[in-house]
């Protein structure tokens, strides 16, 4: 009871105790990270909301874009623009971390997201690659919080252009059966009938309207029996038919 105190032992005792006192600090705001980050990626995987929007104030507009421009953009290419709830694949961690911190630094909480990318990325009704993700803003604006995987390649661009509109893909046809009606010899075009009707003629327009026809009614058969549309009706349903 009344021995000599060691200063030093008493010293390390200190020392010790504060750093528990630290880790332990340490260890509760890692746990809150963790906790935080779980309840972001719920959000997200839960998201169905199309009537919401966040107050996020933000120093650049840069990563600011409008429901027209996104509309544009996911025709253009044939993309999706739908809640988060209906995309099947993972989320990035960096996604996560970035939402945290927009909610840390606005002091809210984001309650829905909308992700753009191919239809493949989404679990569609009676239906990961190169997504963004979005949250929704007043005045039909959406902030861009993160994009990843592959940027889209020139081919998928290509392919998507046909399908765009309607007038797209008539123009698309129409461009294949001029095609169809330049190169095809007038020979066969006449049956092989020994008839010098040379390589301009009523018979050429007449085969371009035949091709014109064949490929619209082929065109047709195989957009609604393998529920392909133009993206201009698709680009927000979240129903693949």
């Amino acid at each position: 009871m009344f021995d000599s105190i060691d200063i030093k032992k008493e010293l390390i005792k200190v020392r010790s105790n504060s750093e528990n006192d630290f880790l332990n600090s340490v260890n509760q705001l890692l746990d809150n990270d963790v906790v935080k980050e779980t309840q972001i990626e719920s959000k997200i995987i839960k998201s169905s909301s199309k009537n919401y929007f966040a107050e996020i104030i933000t120093n650049s507009n840069e990563d600011i874009f409008n429901i027209e421009s996104i509309k544009k953009i996911a025709i253009q290419h044939r993309l999706r623009f739908l809640p988060t709830k209906y995309f099947k694949n993972e989320i990035p961690k960096e996604a996560i971390f970035k939402i945290k911190e927009i909610e840390k630094a606005n002091n809210l909480s984001v309650e829905h997201f909308f992700i753009l990318a191919p239809s493949q990325a989404f679990d569609l009704e009676d239906c990961n690659k190169d997504p963004l993700l979005f949250i929704p803003l007043k005045n039909k604006n959406y902030l861009l919080v993160h994009q990843w995987g592959d940027d889209l390649g020139w081919i998928k661009k290509a392919l998507a252009l046909p399908l765009k509109t309607i007038e797209s893909m008539f123009i698309t046809v129409g461009i294949a059966a001029f095609l169809i009606a330049a190169f095809t010899p007038t020979w066969l075009i006449l049956n092989g009938a020994e008839v010098d009707m040379g390589y301009f003629g009523y018979h050429r327009i007449a085969w371009f309207l035949y091709a014109f026809i064949m490929l619209c009614s082929l065109s047709t058969f195989i957009c609604f029996s393998q529920n392909v549309y133009p993206s201009e009706y698709q680009w927000n349903k979240k129903t693949y038919n």
